[in-house]
């Protein structure tokens, strides 16, 4: 499994202005996530994480101001735990259905715009029903696994093993997506 990312086109930034398109083909939702300060979703079960799964939907997440962290658990595929510090100049980031999600925002909170892809069974009652770890052993057993960490480096999204140091395996290190350079 590779993580997607979709880039932005940036048409105009200034120091008062930023002007972009972030189309996403398909779309047919538009959700808009505003924290104010630090916040956590969906909120712990006690003790344990809980995440988000959709099952009828593919988000494309992009964060319009501030940064939000992802934690993303998918046992089925090769490497199973991402985490995604993510920011706008990174683009929509694409998280397919039965993939467990959750996030935080920074002290300085987090404004975000998802264009989701919402096939005919989706349901709003069934696609935002948090869920526990405290009932899932092979998510808690892909949460203990070293995780991918991406983020926004040097012009680059960057993924690294978990260990701080950029991968250099099989040419995964860096994902070419750059900014456009600023058309002021």
């Amino acid at each position: 499994m590779r993580l997607r990312f979709l880039p932005i086109h940036l048409f105009c930034e200034t120091p008062q202005v930023s002007f972009f398109d972030i189309g996403v083909t398909g779309s047919n939702g538009t959700d808009v996530v505003m924290h104010s300060g630090f916040s956590m979703s969906p909120p712990d079960d006690g003790e344990f994480e809980q995440y988000y799964v959709h099952h009828h939907q593919v988000d494309h997440n992009l964060v319009l101001q501030g940064m939000r962290t992802f934690t993303l658990l998918n046992p089925a595929w090769s490497h199973p735990h991402h985490i995604v510090h993510l920011e706008r100049v990174m683009g929509a980031l694409q998280i397919p259905p039965g993939t467990y999600q959750r996030a935080t925002s920074g002290p300085e909170g987090c404004l975000m715009l998802n264009q989701p892809i919402r096939d005919p069974e989706f349901e709003y009652a069934t696609e935002f029903t948090p869920v526990s770890l405290r009932y899932l052993q092979d998510l808690r057993e892909a949460k203990l696994v070293r995780p991918w960490i991406w983020s926004w480096q040097d012009g680059h999204i960057r993924r690294h093993d978990g260990d701080g140091e950029p991968s250099q395996s099989r040419g995964r290190r860096v994902i070419h997506i750059r900014r456009p350079p600023d058309e002021t």
